[in-house]
């Protein structure tokens, strides 16, 4: 192919910067990565003021395939890589990780990709549930948003090998458990992964379809990339990605307030190590994708997967109150979130304006239930070059946002909840 001659050059390089030598290659546990087609450009700026840096050195072979970069890097490096990323070429998009070149191989020619792939779940066709949703925007509350932000705020850095990020997944299933308590349906359970944090995943359990599930999360992990010598210091992750987990928790709060009984079940999900190629919501989509004897994957009936990651900052006058990332996710969950938006956030108290821009590949969670032939979306804060300038910083705090820009992800969460799962018989069922 052309041009794969001189990118392969450029990535071996950047796995030298990232690697190290070969003892470090020969002690360390390996995994691929998978990043997005910007990544090779980034890496030869990256490497123009530093040409004779690990010239000597033994590496893997890495290649450029289909407008993506595949590498295998040690396990140990993967805070590392996450940080060069978001130095080197800031906005770019993300990474996935996988345990196999063959799973790195899979993915960069993944149909889910390809235009024209087919969901095998349908979405609704109308909107029907004006009552359901009305009741429940009243009741959202972007004091309450801020008030879970700071309680995340308050465990310090919530990365995904320390206490403090186990304490604060424990501290969600807590708020879960506490809002669901009078719900027979409702359930709260921690995931565990091969590191020190859990996800957790509260479900309510659909009444006439539970087989047929809606999802959206949003992650807990935060990360410092201020100090790249230590990752896990001081990463507050007000915006990244407290904010995401406060509306998550608060779209729960209001529909157990309202009594909101679904026929489609319900999955709120707060997800581990989304900061290190998105591991935690790699593993749990990958519960809902099974390999048939044919080798080709057989998709459980996920409806659709809504992902929140930074929410809460504004960038000021003129910019849209919300941006749908329109790469890499699903333009026909795209067009239905315009739908649901134009239904109800189009006048009055409710208004909501809405934009698109696009992030990269694997720049959040959603690519987990993407690359697993699930549609998926992510309404995102602002345009994504004019986003949250502090985030992995110490300086990710909640003083720098906005209570009314946050809750307005959480009427669309609503939304999105009880269009796509609908209420029994139309109405809200525990409660009046």
């Amino acid at each position: 192919m052309k041009g794969m001659s001189g990118s392969k050059t450029i990535l071996t390089a950047l796995a030298m910067l990232l690697v190290g030598g070969p003892c470090t290659y020969a002690q360390s546990s390996r995994l691929w990565i998978v990043t997005g087609d910007n990544v090779a450009a980034a890496a030869q700026r990256s490497l123009a003021s530093r040409q004779s840096v690990a010239d000597d050195l033994v590496v893997p072979t890495f290649q450029v395939i289909n407008g993506m970069s595949v590498a295998d890097i040690a396990e140990k490096d993967l805070d590392r890589f996450s940080n060069w990323m978001r130095s080197a070429c800031p906005r770019c998009g993300g990474f996935t990780v996988h345990a196999s070149r063959e799973a790195a191989l899979k993915e960069v020619d993944n149909p889910a990709y390809k235009p024209g792939f087919r969901y095998l779940a349908p979405l609704p066709e109308t909107l029907d549930q004006q009552s359901a949703v009305s009741r429940a925007l009243e009741r959202v509350k972007g004091d309450k948003i801020l008030s879970t932000i700071t309680m995340l705020q308050g465990f310090g850095t919530r990365h995904f090998e320390t206490s403090k990020g186990q304490e604060a997944a424990e501290f969600v299933r807590r708020e879960w458990e506490s809002m669901g308590q009078e719900r027979p349906d409702f359930t709260v359970a921690l995931f565990s992964h091969g590191w020190v944090q859990n996800s957790v995943i509260g479900t309510i359990r659909g009444a006439s379809r539970p087989d047929e599930v809606v999802v959206i999360g949003a992650h807990i992990d935060s990360i410092n990339w201020k100090n790249k010598d230590n990752p896990k210091e001081n990463a507050p992750g007000a915006d990244d990605d407290a904010s995401g987990v406060a509306v998550v928790t608060e779209a729960l709060r209001v529909l157990m307030e309202t009594g909101f009984k679904p026929q489609r079940t319900i999955k709120f999900m707060a997800y581990s190590a989304e900061e290190v190629g998105l591991r935690g919501s790699a593993e749990i989509a990958d519960r809902y994708a099974v390999e048939s004897k044919e080798g080709q994957k057989v998709i459980q009936k996920v409806i659709a997967a809504l992902q929140f990651d930074m929410t809460g900052f504004n960038p000021g006058p003129g910019t849209q109150d919300i941006h749908l990332v329109n790469d890499y996710t699903s333009p026909e969950l795209n067009g239905f979130l315009t739908k649901l938006l134009k239904e109800y956030n189009h006048s009055g108290a409710h208004t909501i304006t809405h934009g698109e821009t696009k992030c990269g590949y694997a720049c959040s969670d959603h690519a987990s239930w993407t690359r697993n032939g699930i549609r998926a979306a992510y309404p995102f804060e602002a345009p994504v070059e004019g986003s949250n300038p502090h985030i992995h910083t110490p300086d990710d705090v909640v003083s720098k946002l906005d209570a009314t820009k946050a809750a307005r992800f959480a009427k669309l969460a609503i939304e999105f909840l009880i269009e796509t799962a609908k209420a029994v018989d139309g109405r809200e069922s525990y409660r009046n």
